[in-house]
């Protein structure tokens, strides 16, 4: 997922720190972890195969792992290294994700290896945390009537509306810096239309951040206009957006990729703040306190409506063209932020097991 002092310009769509690639004082970073990858896609993936059907990476069996059951599965997520503000919001907004699809999630079954490594030199270290949606994702039985050349029943259909939700962090020393990275994402499935959430939360000082938050539309805004209404006019997202527009400190951000502006939606908020060095109403803690943490908790509140109300179910007709999006979205974060841009931070080693862990879809 290039700011004048951090700058996060998404590659993929789960950023993830899947969007980040981040510049401090002029000095490009490599691409943080772009963890918004539901690995599944990746398995079988061949672009040099043009006519092949997207719904065949689907299609091909993965190794489940045993789920973790320690106690790190009470709190699911935790962010160590965030300012105490940051580390909050969240963690508060891990848990309200966690609380509100309840049963729908599994526990992690991601390896205890990759939820938390350190790089050789010993100045860096993350974690990549994933929880699918039970019972397997409904992509892949969609996938498998496509597949088989025949139509999805209701048996097919497991009417589960979360493929997985995903959080994340990275911390850096650098010679010219600290780098925090937070990020959280929200994969819907093919049995609705609704949009996949994106958060991140990027620290590259004591006094600056930068908040990418968006609700990503799955189909094209131009040409749906009923979609658009749906999940954009005719909710909080644009009040939203304009609330935090008013933070003081706070700029717009445009990411110097173009394609994370054709990602994004209308309402998604990107800014970078700059906080006073003194406490007070303007220091950062006082600002995130005040302004990033009631946005964050507004977008997700809607994320969540539009999961279990604002969604509709797809047809068949346009289930492909969904698959096809999230396909190129999850594929894009993996192979560039995680295949491309981890072994420059953490080596070749650590970056080949994060990524083999998405493949196995844990």
């Amino acid at each position: 997922m290039q700011f004048p002092v951090c700058s996060s310009a998404h590659s993929s769509c789960f950023g993830p720190q899947i969007f980040c690639s981040v510049r401090l004082r002029g000095r490009q970073v490599p691409r943080a972890l772009g963890h918004s990858v539901s690995t599944r896609t990746l398995v079988g993936v061949n672009h040099s195969r043009k006519h092949s059907s997207p719904f065949s990476l689907y299609a091909r069996g993965v190794r489940a792992a045993a789920p973790s059951t320690s106690m790190e599965d009470e709190q699911w997520l935790t962010f160590p290294f965030l300012s105490a503000s940051g580390k909050r919001l969240m963690e508060e907004c891990a848990d309200i994700i966690a609380k509100e699809l309840g049963s729908s999630l599994e526990l992690t079954r991601t390896p205890a290896d990759v939820r938390h490594f350190k790089n050789p030199q010993g100045n860096g270290e993350g974690s990549v945390t994933l929880r699918s949606g039970k019972q397997g994702s409904p992509v892949r039985h969609l996938s498998y009537c496509f597949f088989k050349r025949r139509s999805a029943s209701s048996e097919d259909l497991k009417h589960l509306q979360i493929d997985f939700v995903l959080g994340s962090w990275l911390h850096c020393a650098l010679p010219f810096g600290v780098l925090n990275i937070a990020t959280l994402v929200g994969m819907n499935s093919l049995e609705t239309d609704a949009p996949h959430l994106l958060f991140e939360f990027i620290q590259p000082g004591p006094n600056s951040l930068v908040v990418v938050l968006d609700l990503l539309p799955r189909k094209n805004l131009v040409f749906d206009g009923e979609y658009l209404k749906r999940f954009y006019e005719d909710t909080a997202l644009e009040s939203i957006r304009q609330e935090l527009q008013k933070t003081p400190g706070a700029q717009r951000y445009d990411p110097p990729t173009l394609y994370i502006r054709c990602l994004t939606s209308p309402t998604c908020i990107m800014y970078k703040v700059e906080g006073s060095s003194e406490q007070g109403q303007n220091s950062l803690d006082q600002i995130i306190e005040n302004s990033v943490s009631p946005a964050a908790k507004g977008v997700i509140n809607v994320w969540l409506e539009s999961v279990f109300k604002l969604g509709k179910k797809v047809h068949d007709a346009d289930a492909e063209i969904l698959l096809g999006l999230d396909t190129v979205i999850k594929t894009k974060g993996v192979e560039v932020d995680l295949s491309s841009n981890m072994p420059r931070l953490f080596g070749q080693e650590i970056a080949d097991r994060v990524v083999q862990a998405f493949r196995r879809g844990e």
